[in-house]
């Protein structure tokens, strides 16, 4: 069910370059033409996209994961043209089956006049009741200042979104899962962004100072930089969707808390609550 495909879901294997002989592959994985799949332990779900963009063709791309869908069934999703944003961030649901995939708007008709009215399509943001450097020094951060190297290679590199990214890094909002959807010209554009400070601030940072999955966490922030930019600087058109979470897959339940039922209810994403306890667990 997981890797089931779509008219417009395509299951790719990420990190298939480190996969071991008798792991099983999808039809499509990332360790094929140009690639970094082996890279997939720092990079996570970006291997992926590198791969898509490299050597794939298509008119509107982008990523998602297979236990985090958007939620496209609202007629009026928050956008440059539509102010009211949702309450919350994501919702969690069963599994990904055809008939929910149907009910959240994952269909080739939905995105089509989605993707018509918005060059680009982002995650909605979530309130983390502090700052997202402060969030990100809090949970992420180990020892090395990931950020200011950050900022030095997006100032040299990029320097029109310095601003941008110390507006977002200041903010509480912040955009999670490297999910989005995108024209092609606005796929590349953000991939070849996106590689290049990822690249530079690699090469700079002490090896020994690298840990697991921290580029694909720093994407997350690079993203907020990079929808800051176009929103505050460009009049291309945007929204925003909530996310859908499955709380199981193939029968499995992630101990991930943001697929919890309990969690969700208890502490509900963008409530004060949840931001009271980010600061203290």
């Amino acid at each position: 069910m997981a890797c089931e495909a779509t008219e417009i879901l395509r299951p790719v294997s990420a990190g298939a370059a480190l996969y071991d002989a008798d792991v099983p592959r999808l039809p499509l994985c990332d360790d094929s033409g140009e690639h970094i799949s082996g890279a997939n332990r720092q990079y996570c779900e970006l291997t992926v996209q590198y791969w898509a963009w490299k050597n794939q063709i298509f008119d509107v791309g982008g990523l998602l994961h297979e236990r985090r869908y958007f939620d496209a069934s609202s007629t009026h999703p928050y956008a440059c043209d539509q102010p009211r944003r949702p309450k919350r961030p994501y919702r969690i649901v069963g599994q990904p089956t055809e008939a929910i995939r149907q009910s959240i708007g994952m269909t080739k008709e939905k995105l089509s006049d989605l993707t018509e009215r918005y060059r680009i399509i982002a995650p909605l943001t979530e309130n983390l009741y502090q700052r997202v450097e402060d969030y990100y020094n809090r949970h992420d951060r180990c020892g090395f200042d990931d950020l200011g190297l950050l900022r030095t290679v997006i100032q040299e590199r990029y320097p029109s979104y310095a601003e941008s990214a110390e507006r977002y890094f200041g903010q509480p909002f912040a955009y999670f899962c490297n999910m989005f959807i995108a024209d092609r010209a606005m796929f590349d554009d953000y991939s070849e962004w996106l590689f290049t400070i990822l690249a530079d601030y690699t090469r700079r940072k002490p090896a020994q100072a690298l840990y697991p999955r921290e580029q694909g966490k720093l994407a997350e922030r690079l993203f907020g930089v990079y929808m800051t930019y176009l929103k505050e600087h460009t009049d291309i058109p945007w929204a925003e969707l909530p996310r859908v979470h499955f709380s199981s897959l193939n029968g499995v339940t992630p101990r991930n808390k943001s697929f919890s039922r309990l969690w969700y209810y208890l502490c509900p994403p963008d409530s004060r609550r949840r931001g009271w306890l980010r600061k203290f667990i």
